[in-house]
């Protein structure tokens, strides 16, 4: 099976091209490759919501000191392999192909920060939603012909940086991004921007969510959770709730996590069960009263709702908690 994979050479080391070139045409086929110039006024959000970080000057530094053009290449490996490895994040299963590629490269070129490289196809994903919009999997339905050699020339920054067409664009981003699922409501995302007061959203960073979605902070204060995003040139505010906030505990969130499903207008919700049991410890546990739009879905009394969620809650091993 095919695995897609990238490597991105940053502008202080494009004088590095033709020996990397060189050596992914040995052991991969190129698919397409890119110069893509960046912004300067906004050169180094790029690079902070690329790595879903703050990167150290020395980082940025060594990768542009203030240039702006650098190199993608897109190939394929026709014959993946997988073990684990130390990476910046710990040890994790990694395609190997990819992974030693990327470490003989900045071994070859005398650099730490000077060429990024994708561990496997996912991480693949990512890096073309940010760098191009559109993710392995649509990547790979463009049936590209053999690649003439020829370098496409694209102006574009980070996707979202000027904020988001539509709901279904940043979902569609979000999606192969960073993992996250819509906590409730989510059929009122179909109404129009103005109408939806906000998304709720269970995330596991909520830093490196919130600079993917290039989200404005609302409030003051690492406690609170309020954001909004630019879609339709209309601001929508979210609430970014994360697993270990004690918005509900923790083990719950990240069952609820494990077992998230697709909806079918593309955005990940809980699981019925969970959804049902989340819902009910939110109007009786965070409202202390039911809100009225809850009432269609729990026909019981509080007395008897209370003693269902409980009964669950206790099977479950889940504890009451106090949100942060």
């Amino acid at each position: 099976m095919n695995e897609l994979g990238l490597i991105v050479i940053w502008p202080n080391y494009l004088h590095c091209i033709d020996g990397a070139m060189h050596e992914l045409e040995k052991n991969f086929k190129i698919v397409r490759s890119y110069d893509i110039n960046w912004n300067k006024d906004i050169l180094y959000q790029n690079f902070y919501r690329f790595y879903g970080d703050r990167l150290s000057t020395k980082s940025v530094k060594e990768k542009s000191f203030g240039k702006t053009e650098f190199r993608l290449i897109v190939f394929q490996d026709s014959k993946p392999k997988y073990d684990f490895r130390t990476t910046a994040r710990g040890i994790e299963k990694v395609n190997v192909n990819f992974f030693d590629l990327k470490k003989t490269f900045r071994r070859k070129f005398g650099t730490r920060f000077g060429i990024h490289g994708s561990n496997d196809e996912a991480e693949a994903s990512r890096d073309l939603s940010l760098l191009l919009g559109i993710n392995a999997e649509d990547y790979k339905k463009q049936n590209f012909e053999k690649w003439s050699g020829k370098v496409l020339k694209i102006k574009r920054d980070i996707t979202g940086s000027n904020g988001w067409n539509s709901l279904e664009q940043y979902f569609y981003f979000i999606n192969s991004v960073e993992p996250y699922l819509v906590l409730r409501n989510h059929c009122e995302l179909a109404k129009k921007i103005e109408e939806i007061d906000d998304i709720d959203f269970l995330v596991i960073n909520p830093y490196k969510f919130s600079l993917f979605s290039n989200a404005v902070k609302m409030s003051k204060g690492l406690e609170r959770a309020n954001y909004s995003i630019l879609v339709e040139n209309k601001r929508l505010h979210i609430d970014l709730r994360y697993i270990g906030d004690d918005y509900f505990d923790r083990f719950w969130q990240k069952e609820c996590m494990n077992k998230k499903v697709m909806h079918d207008n593309g955005f990940y919700i809980m699981d019925d069960e969970n959804q049902y049991f989340s819902l009910l410890y939110h109007v009786l546990i965070h409202k202390r009263k039911m809100p009225k739009k809850y009432k269609k879905i729990y026909q019981l009394n509080n007395e008897e709702l209370k003693n269902e969620l409980y009964d669950f809650m206790y099977k479950k091993g889940y504890l009451m908690v106090e949100p942060n």
